[in-house]
């Protein structure tokens, strides 16, 4: 990876890694589908205007938007509204990870090293230590069995947009997410109806506003734009490890900002994370060196 391409990639994580701070925000004020809507509503307008669409038939955008933005949204959003704490859900939802690295395995032939392998296995420790940590109290099955199928659904997108390939990323992100507002929009009319859905937007204050703006112009905007520009340019196995420092961004942002705490399981967790990710960027130089020897 390039310097470019690697301070894409740190902008990316640094950006999603405090997403979930604002969709706490969010939700204190908005229904989990109003606050998908808004979210999508404020990346498409006015950008669909000034932004070419790329060249990619509508149905692969569709594809592209249904998984990676309204499944994944609408049920993660649903997840913390049952109550999963925002911790779990950072965490859970880098399941991702597996997902995307075993599907483009089997669907795309992409090697996955043993480099790889050691990697993400360190990686899942540090989860795994992690979860233990933020394990308080009973955590609602439904919310949980939500979570996982959010993280199958941005898998399914991240393959989407590396069969894609190499189009305006800026483009895809914005023209992907077409039928993401239809989405929610028709679901949010389902579920709150027409008075419902005025008397929210109504009641929303500056907190709101802030919340849904920065998941539409910082979470989505800037951040799916880098990580579809990633996918499309290395193979899967080598992009989506990274994404293993989002929930110990999101732990970290929580010990600081909302005063959560953090006891040894969470700091064990976060060494191992960092291990996993030592061995993920510099596993092969190190092998080369010792070949070398």
């Amino acid at each position: 990876m390039n310097i470019k391409d690697g301070l894409i990639a740190a902008t990316v994580i640094g950006v999603w890694g405090i997403t979930f701070l604002f969709t706490k925000i969010a939700l204190t004020e908005l229904q989990p589908m109003l606050a998908g809507t808004m979210r999508f509503v404020l990346l498409l307008f006015p950008a669909i205007f000034f932004i070419k669409k790329p060249d990619v038939s509508w149905k692969w955008l569709a594809l592209y938007g249904l998984t990676i933005s309204f499944a994944q949204f609408a049920l993660m959003f649903s997840a913390m509204a049952l109550g999963m704490p925002t911790g779990l859900v950072a965490l859970v939802l880098q399941s991702q990870v597996f997902f995307t690295v075993l599907l483009a395995a089997l669907l795309f032939g992409e090697k996955i090293t043993p480099q790889r392998w050691l990697a993400m296995a360190l990686a899942a420790a540090g989860l795994g230590l992690i979860g233990v940590g933020q394990a308080q109290g009973d955590v609602p099955l439904v919310a949980l069995l939500l979570m996982i199928a959010s993280a199958f659904s941005w898998a399914s997108g991240n393959l989407v947009a590396k069969k894609i390939g190499r189009v305006n990323a800026l483009g895809l992100v914005v023209w992907g997410n077409v039928w993401t507002v239809a989405a929610f929009v028709a679901v949010s009319l389902m579920m709150y109806g027409f008075d419902g859905v005025v008397q929210q937007l109504a009641g929303m204050t500056w907190h709101g506003w802030v919340g849904v703006s920065y998941l539409a112009y910082i979470g989505t905007f800037l951040g799916y734009t880098g990580w579809s520009w990633l996918l499309a340019r290395h193979p899967a196995a080598k992009i989506m490890p990274l994404a293993f420092l989002i929930p110990v961004e999101a732990l970290l942002v929580g010990f600081a900002i909302l005063d959560e705490t953090l006891n040894g399981w969470h700091w064990a967790g976060i060494l191992a994370v960092a291990a996993g990710l030592l061995v993920h960027l510099f596993g092969g130089r190190w092998q080369i060196k010792s070949k070398a020897v």
